[in-house]
Parts: structure tokens; C-alpha cells; sequence
């Protein structure tokens, strides 16, 4: 799920297929199997908020799938909403959209429409049977836009999943050694502190989060090292009350790399950190992937079933305040 501003790049969409053509902006990878909905607010239906979910396999989950898609674009305050369904499963997909027009009540269908990747339909009246034909181009005007103005779109959402992917074979062995230097240090300076641990923490990442707060690259050394100390709570808020709206694309891109760097028993706080910042960001698909893997290491983990939560619920980054409160009221 993502967010989006008025700070996006403008895009007028002139027909259906420029829709199709313009979902990997909206999304930031080339979605397959998917049904993509996107609210629109005001008279010139400018895009807000937008999720993807998977189609179904089975025609049991339609109901419940519609109901997820208009939960979501309704608590977006949405006037009116676009979905669009790519898939080989066009039975499906027809229902699918069929579900979520019947729930919409005061919000307008703009458009809803299925593709199969070369043809479209548009399940109203006379609309042709055999669809309408159309090409995807990687040259169409609402991509180019878009990394004209800085967006990175990836070719997948598999190729999304591998900025938050885990260390393997000779850079997992690497890492190991690191860890095996730098979490006895980090101890050491736990248990001489465990009165003033977080005032402690921060002296000891001063450098670490004075490179990241100015957008530097970290050393492996001090990657391990803002890792290990992430997975002491106190620490962890400590350092998550610092990621605000001036400097998330740099923590964005930090925690990232730390997601690549950390080991298993590290890797819930960083993940889940990851989460938040990708959230805060406007990325929700990658805030969801980042989320999952921090609960696969720790299914209850605080701040990852927190961002679940999120998640979940389609809560809009506007909405954030201060982690205090967010965990007080979520």
C-alpha cells in the first residue's frame, strides 16, 4: 500500500490503457497477478493513496478481497476510485471488480477495468467482447516522467523484496566475523551502562547517525554496529523517535542496507524499523515485505506487529506523530 502527495510527478491519463501502462509508477515495480486500486480526490480526480493485492485463486476469497480494497480507499476519505485488475484470470477478475463496485456506495467507480497484459475489458454495455488491444511500453509518457523526476521502478515485486533480502553464502560468512568483533564490544559497553543504556547507545552511534542523518554510506563496521544496538528496545525507540520527514530517505536507504547485512537473531528490530521508515516514505509494498520478514523472525515482535497493524488498516503517514503515541493508541 502507498501514499502518495501533491508532490508527485503530474500524469493525466487520457484512456484505459495509459492506466495499464502507468501502474508500475504507481506502485514502483511492474505488478503480475494483480488487482491495483488507486483513490482519486478532488474535481480533476487527482491520485492519493493506492494498494495492490494479489488476485485470488479461489472465487470463495472475491467477497472478502473486495471488502479489503474498499476498506482501505474509504478510510483514504476517497471521492473516487480506479482498480484495475492484470491477470490470466479474467473470470475472477470480472467478479473481483463486479465486488468492489457493489460496496463503493458514496464513492465514484471511475474506472474499473481488467487486463490480460494485450487486451482490456470494461465490463459495461457494449463494450466489446474481445476487448481492446493495447502495448505496455517501458517509453510510455508516464514512466519516462517518473524517473525523469527521480522514482526508481523495478521490474517485480520479487526485485522489491531483494532491498530488504538477507546476507547468503560468502557475504553471510563475512558478516559473521564482523558480528563476532563488534557484539562483544557493544555488550561491554551494555553492561557498564544499564542505568544510562540509551545515553550510552547514542554516544556510541554518534558518528553512525551523523553519517546517516547527512545521507553518507556506512562501513560494514558501523552497519553491524547500529544492528546490534537495534536490538535492544529502549535503543531501538530511541533511534526510531530520530527518523522524521527531513531525514527518512536517508534512514530509508540505510535500513535497507542494514535488512542486507543483518543476521537472524539481529534482524526483527531493523526489519521492523525498516518497515515504519519505508511506510513513512509513501512505500507501502516494501513496508509490507520488510514487516513479513521481521515476523517470520519474531512473530511477536512489538514493532513489527505494530506496523501489521499499519498495514493493515491503511493508516496514511499524514497520521504520524511520535512513536510514544502511536504505540500508546495502536
Amino acid at each position: 500500500m502507498t501514499h502518495t502527495d501533491d508532490t508527485s510527478p503530474a500524469f493525466i491519463a487520457h484512456d484505459i490503457d495509459d492506466l495499464f501502462n502507468a501502474l508500475p509508477t504507481f506502485l514502483g515495480f511492474r505488478p503480475e497477478e494483480s488487482l491495483v486500486a488507486l483513490a482519486t480526490h478532488g474535481p480533476r480526480r487527482r491520485f492519493g493513496f493506492r494498494l495492490r493485492i494479489d488476485i485470488p485463486d479461489d472465487p470463495g476469497d472475491i467477497d472478502k478481497a473486495a471488502a479489503v480494497v474498499v476498506h482501505h480507499v474509504r478510510n483514504h476519505a476517497a471521492e473516487g476510485i480506479i482498480a484495475l485488475a492484470l491477470t490470466e484470470k479474467q473470470g475472477i477478475a470480472h467478479d473481483l471488480l463486479a465486488a468492489i463496485e457493489a460496496l463503493l456506495d458514496e464513492i465514484e467507480p471511475i474506472a474499473l477495468a481488467r487486463s490480460d497484459g494485450d487486451r482490456y475489458w470494461v465490463d459495461v454495455p457494449g463494450f466489446p467482447s474481445e476487448g481492446i488491444a493495447y502495448q505496455t511500453s517501458d517509453h510510455h509518457v508516464s514512466i519516462v516522467s517518473a524517473i525523469a523526476a527521480g522514482q526508481e521502478i523495478l521490474p517485480s515485486r520479487e526485485a522489491l523484496a531483494e532491498r530488504v533480502a538477507p546476507p547468503s553464502g560468502g557475504r553471510l560468512e563475512g558478516l559473521a566475523e564482523v558480528y563476532g568483533r563488534i557484539w562483544p564490544e557493544v555488550l561491554g559497553v551494555m553492561g557498564r551502562h544499564s542505568d544510562g543504556l540509551v545515553d550510552a547507545a547514542l554516544e556510541d552511534l554518534a558518528l553512525v547517525l551523523k553519517r546517516i542523518e547527512s545521507g553518507a554510506h556506512l562501513t560494514d563496521e558501523q552497519t553491524v554496529r547500529l544492528c546490534v544496538w537495534l536490538s535492544a528496545a529502549d535503543v531501538r525507540d530511541a533511534v526510531w523517535r530520530r527518523i522524521a520527514d527531513d531525514t527518512h530517505e536517508h534512514w530509508l536507504r540505510t535500513l535497507c542496507h542494514c535488512a542486507r547485512h543483518v543476521l537472524p537473531t539481529f534482524a526483527p528490530s531493523v526489519l521492523s524499523l525498516a518497515a515504519f521508515t519505508a511506510w513513512l516514505h509513501g512505500h507501502g509494498a516494501l513496508s509490507l515485505i520488510a514487516t513479513e520478514r521481521a515476523l517470520e523472525a519474531d512473530p511477536h515482535h512489538a514493532l513489527g506487529q505494530l506496523m501489521l497493524q499499519v498495514l493493515d488498516n491503511g493508516v496514511p503517514p499524514p497520521s504520524w506523530h511520535d512513536p510514544d503515541e502511536r504505540r500508546r493508541t495502536g
